[in-house]
C-alpha cells in the first residue's frame, strides 16, 4: 500500500478518534438557527430486492437527485445502494453483473444528473451505472481515485475530483466516463503537508464555476471552468482559530512525530470540515475544531448571509435546499441500520 494512503488513513481515523460523531445521537437537542426538521427516513428493503436482509455498516458517502432519491455507499461493507425519497431500497449497485469477479470498494458515489451513476471504487477504480442502479461498465482508463473522494458534477454533467499531489492540489474537470478534459492548478499552501492528508474540506461544481474548499486554508476559492480563479472568500470571527505549524513531510517514516503533529493541529486549528451546496445561490461551508462545530452561508458571490457556530451537531450532505443528517441507532427508532434525518432550510 503507497505510503500516502497509509498515512492518510492513519491521520483520518486518528481525527476519528479525536471528534466525537455528533450526528450519531438522535436525541441530540440541535439548537438548530437556519434549519426545521422535515422527516426521518429509515432505510429499508420492504420489497425484498436483496437475497439477504439490508445491513448497513456505516455510511461513507450520501448523494440526492433533484427528486430526492439516495445514493448510499458503505465502504465498511463494501457496497453502495439506490434509495427512494422515503429510504425504501430502489437497488444495489453491483457491478459484478458487468464486471465478474472485481471487488467492490466503494468511496463514493455521486447521481451524473438524470443520466447515469458513477461509482469512485478503492480498486479498480470506479464503474458507471444507469439512474436507475443497472451496470454500465468501468470508468475511463484517466481516471484516479480522488483520496478524500471529493466528487462532485456540474449542471453540464461535467465530473469534478479534487485532487492533492504531495505539496500541490488540482480541480480534474472529466467527461461522465472519467475522462480528462483538465486539470487546474490550485494555490500553493503554506501548510502542504496537512493540506494534503487531512481528509476534510470537499467541492462543488454548478453551472459555471468549482467551490474549493480545503482543510486549513482560510478561503473558499471560486474558480472558472478555464480554470481562472475569479475570488476566494472567508468570514473569520474570534471563534476561529488558525492552523500555526505544519505536519511531517510525506516521507516521514516517524508515526508517532505525524501522530503528535496531527493532534496538535486538530485540538488547536478550526479546520474546514465540509462544502455544500444547499441551494442553486447559497454555499454552505461546515467546521470543527476546539470550540465544537459550525457552519457559515454564503451566496456564491461570498457575500456571509448566516452562521451558526460553537454547536454540537453537523450535516453530511446539503442540496437543494435540504440538509440531510446521518444517525446510528436511538431511543427514537429502532432499526439496526442508520437513519437519515432530513432539515429544510429556513431562509434568512
Amino acid at each position: 500500500m503507497p505510503m500516502k494512503f497509509l498515512l492518510l488513513i492513519t491521520v483520518s481515523f486518528f481525527l476519528i478518534g479525536l471528534t466525537s460523531d455528533t450526528s450519531a445521537q438522535v436525541g441530540d437537542s440541535l439548537r438548530l438557527g437556519h434549519f426545521q426538521k422535515s422527516k426521518t427516513i429509515t432505510l429499508s428493503d420492504p420489497n425484498g430486492r436483496l437475497s439477504d436482509e439490508l445491513l448497513i455498516a456505516q455510511i461513507k458517502s450520501l448523494d440526492v437527485d433533484s427528486d430526492g432519491r439516495l445514493l448510499v455507499t458503505d465502504l465498511l461493507g463494501s457496497q453502495a445502494f439506490l434509495f427512494d425519497p422515503d429510504g425504501t431500497l430502489l437497488a444495489s449497485l453491483d457491478p459484478s453483473y458487468c464486471h465478474p469477479g472485481f471487488e467492490v470498494r466503494p468511496v463514493n458515489a455521486v447521481f451524473v444528473g438524470d443520466q447515469s451513476i458513477f461509482l469512485a471504487n478503492a480498486g479498480p477504480w470506479g464503474y458507471r451505472f444507469t439512474s436507475e442502479g443497472e451496470c454500465l461498465g468501468s470508468v475511463h482508463s484517466d481516471y484516479t481515485l480522488t483520496m478524500a473522494g471529493f466528487l462532485d458534477v456540474s449542471n453540464q454533467g461535467t465530473l469534478v475530483g479534487y485532487y492533492t499531489h504531495k505539496t500541490t492540489s488540482s480541480v480534474r474537470l472529466m467527461t461522465t466516463e472519467g475522462e480528462t478534459i483538465r486539470e487546474i492548478d490550485l494555490p500553493s499552501s503554506k501548510f502542504p503537508n496537512a493540506s494534503d492528508r487531512i481528509n476534510m474540506g470537499g467541492i462543488v461544481a454548478d453551472q459555471t464555476h468549482v467551490f474549493v474548499a480545503r482543510a486549513v486554508e482560510r478561503d473558499i476559492l471560486k474558480i472558472d471552468f478555464d480554470g481562472t480563479i475569479e475570488s476566494s472568500f472567508s468570514h473569520r470571527t474570534p471563534w476561529f482559530q488558525d492552523i500555526k505549524e505544519d505536519i511531517p513531510a510525506a516521507n516521514s517514516t516517524d508515526m508517532a512525530a505525524l501522530m503528535r503533529a496531527a493532534g496538535k493541529i486538530f485540538a488547536s486549528t478550526t479546520l474546514t470540515s465540509e462544502i455544500f451546496e444547499l441551494t442553486d445561490k447559497i454555499i454552505m461551508v461546515q467546521y470543527r475544531g476546539p470550540k465544537d462545530n459550525g457552519y457559515q452561508l454564503f451566496t456564491k458571490e461570498g457575500l456571509l448571509i448566516a452562521e451558526q457556530l460553537g454547536v454540537k451537531y453537523d450535516f453530511d450532505q446539503g442540496k437543494h435546499g435540504l440538509t440531510y443528517r446521518i444517525t446510528q441507532l436511538g431511543d427514537e427508532i429502532e432499526s439496526i441500520n442508520p437513519v437519515i434525518e432530513i432539515y429544510r432550510f429556513i431562509e434568512p
